[in-house]
Formats: C-alpha cells, sequence, structure tokens
C-alpha cells in the first residue's frame, strides 16, 4: 500500500478502484470508504479533477474516464451516508466520443451526466440550512434527468430498440440508477416536519414512490437478464435500501408485488450454492440472507397487522429510512436507534424497528467482520 501511495499513477488508481469494488461486494462497505477516501486524495494529486493539455489525447481520454468511474463510487457513498465528497469541488470534461450528439449518447457518457448531476445535488446541500432541495430546485433536477435520459442512445431509452445483451443491461442499469437520484431528491416529501404544502408534497410524493418502484423494478429485471450482473453491490445496496424505504411508505398490493419479486432475487443469490456450509459462505451472502430476513419480517409484521397474506393500502406512513454512516464515523443525530429492539411493543414500534435494522443488515457491516446478529 506505501507503494501505491508514494508513487501514484493512473494504473494505481485503476488497481485501488478495483480493490474498492472487492470490497464493497464483500459487504465491507467501510473500508471500501475509506480506501476509496485515499484513492480520491491520489486522483487529486495527479490532478485528473482538472483538464490538462500535457497530455495526448488518448491519454487525457484514460484520466477522465478513470476520474469520473471514481466518481461514480464515490457519488454512491455520498448520497448513501449523506457525507460531502472532494469530486464535488471540480471535475474534467466528460470524455464524450467526438462523434457523439444529443439522441445518441453512449452509456457510458449518460451515466457521467447522471454523476455530474448527483455532484451538483451534493455540492448545493453543502451549505447551511440547504440538506433538503426546494420544491422548484427538485422540479428542475427532475427536468434535467429526463433531458439526460432523451439524449442517449436510442437502445437506452426503449426495450424495443436493444439488439444485444449488452444492451439491455446497460439499459436497466441507467434506469436503475437515475431512479434512485430521482427518488433521493423527493425523498424530502417522506419526511412529515419538512415545510411542504399539502398539494406540492403530494405531487413530490408520487414521483418519489414511482422513482423507488422503478428502482427496484429495474434491478429485477436485470437480474432476469443476467444474474451476474444483479450482484454489482452498488445496484444491490441502492436497490435494497428502495426496498426498505417503499414498503415504510407505500404498502399497496402493487408494492408488495414487486416486493416478493426482489424476495425470490435476493434468494436466488443468498442459495445459489443451496449445497455449501452455512460457514463457508461468501460475506455477501451472509448479509444478503440478513436482508432477506428483513424484508420476510416485515412481510409478516405487515400481514399480522392488517390480517391478510398481502398488504394492504393503509393511511399509515413510517418515517423514512435515513441511511446512517459507515463504520468508524459519527452517527447522525436522526439515525434510528437499533438497540434493545426485543423490548419494545410489536405494533407500529415493530415496524420502525425492523426498518432501523437495516443499517445492522446488508448497508453497513461491521469493520471487523463479525456476523451480524
Amino acid at each position: 500500500m506505501l507503494n501505491y501511495v508514494s508513487q501514484p499513477s493512473v494504473e494505481v488508481i485503476q488497481v485501488l478502484l478495483i480493490i474498492s469494488n472487492v470490497l464493497s461486494y464483500n459487504m465491507n462497505a467501510g473500508a471500501s470508504y475509506t480506501l476509496l477516501g485515499m484513492t480520491e486524495r491520489l486522483c487529486l494529486v495527479l490532478g485528473l479533477h482538472v483538464e490538462s493539455t500535457g497530455f495526448s489525447l488518448a491519454e487525457q481520454e484514460v484520466r477522465r474516464r478513470v476520474w469520473w468511474t471514481m466518481a461514480f463510487q464515490n457519488s454512491h457513498f455520498s448520497l448513501a451516508y449523506d457525507r460531502p465528497s472532494i469530486t464535488m469541488v471540480s471535475q474534467p470534461e466528460i470524455p464524450f466520443d467526438p462523434k457523439s450528439m444529443p439522441g445518441h449518447r453512449s452509456y457510458f457518457e449518460t451515466l457521467c451526466r447522471i454523476v455530474s448531476l448527483a455532484l451538483e445535488v451534493l455540492r448545493s446541500r453543502m451549505y447551511p440550512g440547504s440538506s433538503q432541495s426546494r420544491v422548484h430546485e427538485i422540479r428542475e433536477y427532475k427536468l434535467h434527468i429526463q433531458r439526460i435520459l432523451n439524449e442517449a442512445t436510442p437502445h437506452l431509452r426503449c426495450r424495443d430498440n436493444c439488439r444485444s445483451l449488452a444492451e439491455h443491461i446497460e439499459r436497466t442499469e441507467l434506469r436503475l440508477h437515475s431512479s434512485y437520484l430521482l427518488s433521493v431528491l423527493c425523498r424530502v416529501s417522506l419526511d412529515p416536519h419538512a415545510h411542504l404544502d399539502a398539494q406540492r408534497r403530494t405531487m413530490i410524493r408520487e414521483d418519489c414512490i414511482s422513482s423507488l418502484i422503478n428502482t427496484i423494478d429495474a434491478f429485477v429485471e436485470l437480474h432476469e437478464i443476467n444474474s451476474h450482473c444483479s450482484r454489482s453491490w452498488i445496484s444491490l445496496q441502492r436497490t435494497i435500501a428502495s426496498a426498505f424505504l417503499l414498503v415504510a411508505n407505500d404498502d399497496s398490493p402493487q408494492t408488495w408485488q414487486l416486493i416478493d419479486k426482489l424476495d425470490m432475487v435476493l434468494a436466488d443469490h443468498v442459495y445459489a450454492d443451496d449445497g455449501m456450509n452455512q460457514n463457508n459462505r461468501t460475506d455477501s451472502a451472509k448479509h444478503l440472507s440478513s436482508s432477506l430476513h428483513a424484508l420476510r419480517e416485515i412481510r409478516q409484521a405487515f400481514s399480522a397487522r392488517t390480517g391478510s397474506s398481502t398488504g394492504q393500502p393503509s393511511s399509515t406512513t413510517y418515517s423514512p429510512l435515513l441511511l446512517p454512516s459507515p463504520p468508524s464515523l459519527e452517527p447522525s443525530p436522526n439515525m434510528p436507534p437499533t438497540t434493545n429492539v426485543g423490548q419494545q411493543p410489536m405494533e407500529g414500534l415493530s415496524m420502525r424497528n425492523i426498518l432501523g435494522r437495516v443499517s445492522d443488515v446488508m448497508l453497513f457491516p461491521s469493520m471487523s467482520g463479525d456476523p451480524v446478529v
């Protein structure tokens, strides 16, 4: 590791990004977050965050692609953990192909534009009193996302235009990540303490719920297209977080039908090696198993409350899920408590307890690697 730090290069950063990804796949989000912070600093040392004329066109493109790859991972952590990032201070140009044009933007180009918008959102939240976007800002961001998607190449916009497996994968991945970003922007509508009038809250809430549904639905479709692609940690984390947030705020039959599909996808990953001893399972399978168990607990709690096998429309709205910091960082003051769960009553509070335990389930495992109880 000392060699990486003392002699940084673009190749070293690529290696560190791969290691960070591997740590994420092993559900060690805290270690991945820490390593990514160091990788981010090395990018700054090499000046990847700014344009430089001292390199050939080919070298400039590689430098830009490496920086935006790092920014994709980093922006995810910043959105999930509500933590600022140096990445949003300065950024190079998106490496557009010379022949790229509106209506024909590639997957990588379009995803970079989504990441750039996410960094813009994060920058706007750095200032005091601006942790939540205003209504007109949410509307502008939504229109911006739509413009980005409209300028993507045809196969990214419509299933019927996909001609290969790779194109289907790109389309569903883009749908997942763009829907997740829009859901993050609209989450203010799920906060009962947010200063919103009833009409605007309803409008933004509908966008939030539909974006959560689209995120999960895209992930389920991705698994149907290629089960290996649905093992991507960022896609998994965003989908599971969206699922818990969705069931906390919408228990319609349509929601539970979608959750049932997600249940089958997670079960497919957890029990892929059915004959393997429980102790020999990967960390990923162990934590996904905990997520699957928590989702099923929520279904049972709703079934007990409604007296049916599926969720029914309810006027009850639970507090939105707040994602806590990764291990080794101080927890957020508004983070749901996760201790003494067994001592709480089983009714409404039990639902909050189950949701609050998400931080211990899959998203942010212990840095020590010990299994979560």
